[in-house]
């Protein structure tokens, strides 16, 4: 399988350029408060697609990821809409918060993160986000029945279902659900079981 450094470099988008379902859901529970000036941070970013979608809605986004032509290629796709993000690249194993935000977002990419630094990389999404924000992400779930991904990296590591949940026991779960869908990113046609979440933190 080709490294994402690699595959950015071409021509077009990888993973194209419709915001992830996810990502529309965290702007409409998010709009009631007003997305202008919002501080969001997407975590594995790609090429852009979801921050893309935050920031033509008023908000403030930080894009982290650690292929840097995914990174270039997400502030192109800015300047040429004529929106402002803020971008970093980083391992996602290692990268931790240090400002506040109101959105904490991922959508595919937890799976770089060790098991063992689950606990702490979690415990810092959370520190980290203001009082009424959001944590929300699309996490790949192990299922015995489905076969692993063709272009799954030896740097990827499968959640358990329900381990969203145990995160945010003390949040409040907006929704959560889990899917299994048909996929051909690799141009091998494969299945994912995915769960996905959104939770929001206590005021108080």
């Amino acid at each position: 399988m080709k490294s994402y450094d690699e595959v950015y470099v071409g021509d077009g988008y990888y993973w194209g350029t419709d915001p992830n379902s996810l990502c529309r859901s965290v702007v409409e529970a998010m709009s009631p408060r007003g997305t202008t000036g919002m501080k969001v941070i997407d975590l594995g970013c790609g090429e852009g697609k979801d921050v893309l979608h935050f920031a033509k809605h008023g908000m403030v986004p930080t894009a982290v990821d650690i292929a840097l032509p995914g990174l270039n290629k997400a502030e192109q796709w800015a300047a040429r809409e004529g929106v402002s993000i803020h971008t970093v690249q980083a391992d996602l194993g290692r990268y931790r918060l240090s400002e506040m935000f109101d959105v904490v977002y991922s959508s595919g990419s937890l799976t770089y993160i060790p098991p063992h630094l689950r606990e702490e990389a979690f415990e810092n999404y959370r520190q980290w986000t203001n009082p009424g924000g959001l944590n929300a992400f699309n996490a790949f779930v192990e299922k015995p029945f489905i076969e692993t991904p063709p272009d799954w990296g030896e740097d990827e590591h499968f959640n358990r279902s329900g381990d969203l949940l145990r995160f945010y026991w003390d949040w409040e779960i907006l929704s959560f659900s889990e899917v299994i869908f048909d996929c051909d990113s690799s141009g091998v046609p494969h299945q994912h079981a995915m769960d996905v979440m959104i939770a929001r933190k206590p005021m108080v």
